[in-house]
């Protein structure tokens, strides 16, 4: 069934060839490229004209998605900082806390869906597989959550002597709403749907900042510090409460069958994706968290200073962030529906984009490094301290965006495993050694630990992209469908 893929360009000179190539359907009576001249034109040609705007039209709204998601969190860095740097310093081992013990964990057994579901949703000829593969991670995630999450912050003042427990105890009753978000955000994404959380985050992020400020610094109903965890545990509810009535009343129903005893059975396929998926993203999440672990021994203006530099390089980050999911899905589609080239294709020029994304990045953060800390502080000692280390953090995003956007195509792809051992291999054998010998001993401080954290997510993209080009597209269509058709089967079988 394989074809080679050297002859993918021929298709643009045989319009009317039969000849099948890397660009026809592997199954018969499935749309063909370049059937007539109108389908050049068509974004969902595999063309890569047709890729280029795919990927950049459905980028946008995911990209607003998740800046106006992170901005949650940004909502009560902003209303902290401004109380003075303690607040801010406690406010980022809040933020370490929580991103460790729970999102890191949610976030990473989540990307299960961008494969499952995307795959499905071209694969399967009854589409509540992928409402089932919802279904399969929310039973999941709900064990992760009450046997491990709970516990953990609710004794989370004995592992944080520095914070007392209210906070993450207020953030404990959001983090369901929140975690349940994200899967169905995955759902309707994977089905082409990628404005829905947009419209949800564009009512319910303004709306968080003003609980925050609210809860924060208003004389009536002021609460002080535990004001922002609280306003962000309300607004992630009302965020899945929207995404749940737009799937419900507007778009997005196609794949919902209804709650299945299926979602019970089968583990399998999303346990063998979605431990991997964990292990990828926690290790490199851990890794950032334990550089502002690190830094509070380099004293307070320092923790102050890397929680501003980690926000800012995190909020940049949404930017590649969402084109990886943009690509996930767009990949996962392709090989779904049987188009080797369609899926190559939209893998490379996702690549083109995790390269520009991250220039961008670069640019930004060099122009406003004298200027970008004011948002958050008005400590003159941090904004100087910020403005010092701000080079190699904007050096930093630039690998930082090559490596999302390819493990977002490695995603689309179903091989978390390989991005996980590269992660964890970048991060913990390499850099991680390195950003102590240069922070401690060397004595180079907060410039020693984002040279680190530089150099783990060179290694990490540079692997995952030399990984991204030896795939044999051909072969991942094979098995993927068969994976699909196998578990379709499966599922009509226990019915």
């Amino acid at each position: 069934m394989s074809r080679p893929e050297n002859d993918t360009e021929s298709t643009h000179s045989s319009i009317l060839s039969d000849t099948p190539t890397e660009s026809t359907p592997l199954l018969p009576g499935q749309h063909q490229l370049y059937q007539t001249k109108s389908d050049i034109y068509d974004d969902n040609n595999g063309s890569w004209r047709g890729e280029f705007r795919w990927l950049f039209f459905n980028s946008l709204p995911v990209i607003g998605t998740y800046i106006l998601q992170y901005s949650l969190q940004l909502a009560s860095v902003f209303t902290l900082g401004h109380l003075g740097p303690t607040e801010l310093a406690a406010s980022a081992l809040a933020s370490m806390f929580a991103s460790v013990s729970a999102w890191s964990v949610a976030f990473g057994t989540a990307t299960a869906l961008d494969t499952l579901c995307s795959q499905s949703w071209t694969a399967a000829s009854d589409k509540t597989l992928v409402g089932i593969h919802l279904q399969r991670a929310l039973v999941v995630l709900a064990i992760i959550f009450s046997i491990f999450i709970v516990p953990l912050w609710w004794n989370g003042t004995r592992i944080l002597l520095a914070l007392n427990q209210e906070p993450e105890l207020a953030l404990l009753a959001g983090a369901p709403a929140f975690i349940a978000f994200e899967g169905l955000k995955k759902y309707l994404q994977a089905q082409g749907i990628m404005r829905a959380s947009t419209y949800v985050l564009l009512f319910a992020s303004p709306l968080n900042f003003l609980i925050n400020y609210a809860l924060v610094h208003v004389e009536s109903v002021r609460l002080g510090f535990i004001g922002a965890p609280i306003a962000t545990s309300l607004s992630y509810w009302l965020m899945f409460i929207l995404l749940v009535l737009y799937t419900w009343k507007v778009n997005g129903r196609e794949a919902w069958g209804g709650w299945s005893m299926d979602a019970f059975r089968n583990w399998g396929p999303f346990l063998r994706l979605a431990i991997p998926g964990a292990l990828m993203l926690c290790s490199e999440w851990w890794a950032f968290q334990l550089t502002a672990l690190a830094t509070g021994y380099l004293g307070g203006v320092n923790l102050a200073s890397q929680s501003i530099l980690l926000t800012t390089a995190g909020t940049a980050f949404q930017i590649p962030f969402a084109i990886s999911i943009a690509a996930a899905n767009r990949v996962g589609n392709a090989l779904g529906e049987y188009y080797a080239l369609k899926a190559k294709r939209a893998a490379m020029i996702a690549l083109a984009f995790g390269v520009i994304a991250g220039l961008v990045n670069f640019l930004f953060f060099i122009y406003t490094r004298s200027t970008l800390a004011y948002i958050f502080t008005s400590d003159e000692e941090v904004v100087k301290n910020v403005s010092r280390v701000m080079p190699f953090c904007a050096l930093f995003v630039i690998s930082d965006a090559i490596n999302g956007v390819s493990a977002g195509v490695i995603r689309g792809l179903g091989h978390q495993k390989v991005a996980a051992w590269i992660s964890i291999g970048s991060n913990y054998i390499m850099a991680l050694p390195l950003a102590y010998v240069l922070t401690f001993p060397a004595g180079w401080g907060m410039t020693g630990i984002w040279v680190g954290l530089f150099i783990a997510l060179t290694l990490s993209a540079t692997g995952q992209c030399i990984y991204v080009f030896a795939v044999n597209w051909n072969n991942e269509v094979d098995k993927i469908n068969y994976r699909v058709k196998a578990e379709e089967a499966q599922m009509h079988d226990t019915h």
